[in-house]
């Protein structure tokens, strides 16, 4: 018997009726007190029902999808077939992510992907290195070369994230990176990329640095498969 339940509730009222008003076996009575438990059982299972979807922590079913759109408009749908709970978690991520800062981009490509970015500002010379300077390795080791004429532009190479599923027949789990005759369109000769799915597509990856960014900075996106 739980809290709410019918036979909670018929016990309740049982309890409520004056001592020796009826004797301990009343089938009259608890036919009738059985009927008002049961519709005040469903009557309570909606009021608790309704008191989860106050809070996001609890709330579930369409309600999530009206709080994501609440808060974010179409900009954070749920995916096919994306449970409460894995929907609930990326609406927390993104309520509390971090924005506008590099440490963001990282923090929200890596969560999406699975894979840290590689992020450049060709006006910052911590990335571009500096020719002589005994803390950098220039332009012959891991500098690159840099730009003023591109201020407020950040250049981000993010990572698909890697392919789940399993391939027919062979059994290769790691596509593309078994492929047959090294095409990028099948896993192997008897087996084909329509059999995974991924975590995140490129729009999603496209969508979360442009929901990082900060007004005025022009973010230029590579998306690539990480080796």
């Amino acid at each position: 018997m739980a809290t709410g339940d019918s036979s909670n509730i018929f016990a309740r009222l049982r309890s409520y009726l004056p001592a020796g008003w009826f004797p301990d076996s009343a089938p009259i009575l608890a036919g009738v007190l059985s009927g008002i438990a049961s519709v005040l059982s469903v009557s309570y299972g909606l009021f608790i029902y309704a008191k989860a979807q106050t809070r996001i922590l609890t709330a579930t079913d369409g309600w999530l999808d009206l709080i994501s759109y609440d808060f974010f408009g179409s900009n954070l749908p749920r995916k096919t077939g994306e449970t409460d709970a894995a929907f609930l978690a990326r609406i927390r991520a993104n309520l509390f992510q971090e924005r506008a800062t590099r440490k963001a981009y990282t923090t929200v490509l890596t969560t999406l992907t699975g894979y840290a970015p590689i992020i450049f500002e060709p006006a910052n010379p911590y990335d571009t290195g500096a020719m002589n300077a005994s803390t950098s390795a220039g332009f012959c080791g891991v500098g690159r070369m840099g730009s003023i004429a591109m201020p407020y532009t950040v250049l981000v190479t993010a990572y698909r994230p890697k392919l789940q599923g399993a391939s027919m027949g062979m059994g290769f789990a790691d596509a593309p990176k078994i492929t047959a005759m090294n095409t990028p369109l099948s896993t192997s000769y008897n087996g084909s990329l329509s059999n995974y799915t991924s975590a995140a597509s490129d729009a999603d990856i496209y969508a979360a640095v442009n929901a990082t960014r900060a007004e005025g900075i022009t973010a230029w996106v590579a998306i690539t498969n990480h080796s």
